[in-house]
């Protein structure tokens, strides 16, 4: 008997033919794997559609799943520091997750 944390994600995968807007609203309501269950929302990508440069990150941390926004938390500050120091404007960067809830878990201090 599997647990919701053995759950395996069912195939999403948007119609060819579906807008950038479209396929952003359609991801507030996904439920394909247990992950939406516990997160507040849907951590969707932000920048350009132009952009030349993408970086995908794992999954969303608690930070970006507050502020639903990918990359507000610690490693969205190494993130940007690294883009400084190499001469990139974070505002011409896609940033997105694999992954677009965040994986809470309980854990005990």
């Amino acid at each position: 008997m599997r647990t919701d944390d053995e759950e395996f994600a069912r195939p999403a995968r948007p119609p060819d033919t579906m807008s950038w807007s479209a396929m952003r609203e359609a991801a507030k309501d996904c439920e394909a794997c247990h992950l939406y269950k516990r997160a507040t929302q849907t951590v969707f990508g932000e920048g350009p559609k132009s952009a030349t440069m993408m970086l995908v990150g794992e999954q969303p941390g608690d930070y970006e799943d507050v502020a639903g926004k990918p990359f507000v938390g610690p490693a969205g500050k190494i993130m940007d520091q690294a883009l400084e120091e190499a001469g990139i404007d974070r505002s011409q960067v896609y940033v997105t997750n694999a992954v677009k809830h965040f994986k809470w878990e309980p854990r005990g201090k």
